[in-house]
């Protein structure tokens, strides 16, 4: 007899039916805390992070949008002036202010403007990827440290 396949949480074919965890339960592999809310990000206190590879993490997934000197300026930039959200000047107030935990949720989540809908399950029409699904926490809080470093703030 054959099984309805589409039904179940199988992710190769052939493969055998995985069992999905009880309703409830909570990890216990180190899995990271999604909060709900951008609110829920700010008390998050920055780990010690390697500004040095934050650096480099920055240049290789930021740099395109955020440009050199983190001031919205990047290649790709001047495409986006006119098909979607412009990429954020990092060196405005508005992020010295944020806390470093801030800085991780948007992040995270893939900018300020759609954060708390892609936190309560909703899509993201922001042209910045939710980096969570890229980066490690590790890797994300590099990246706040350079920021942090090369714009100042709390």
């Amino acid at each position: 007899m054959f099984t309805e396949m589409h039904y179940q949480p199988s992710y190769r074919t052939q493969e055998s039916p995985r069992l999905l965890p009880p309703d409830g339960s909570v990890p216990i592999t180190g899995a990271e805390v999604v909060y709900a809310s951008i609110d829920e990000y700010k008390n998050l206190v920055r780990t010690n992070s390697d500004v040095v590879s934050g650096q480099k993490l920055f240049t290789v997934n930021c740099q395109v949008c955020h440009g050199q000197n983190l001031d919205g300026t990047g290649p790709a930039a001047a495409y986006m002036v006119t098909n979607g959200p412009v990429p954020a000047n990092l060196r405005l107030d508005l992020t010295k202010n944020s806390t470093d935990g801030e800085l991780f949720g948007l992040i995270s989540c893939g900018g300020r403007y759609f954060c708390n809908s892609v936190l309560q399950g909703g899509e993201s029409q922001s042209p910045m990827p939710e980096f969570r699904r890229l980066l490690s926490e590790e890797e994300r809080w590099a990246i706040v440290a350079y920021i942090r470093g090369a714009i100042g703030g709390q």
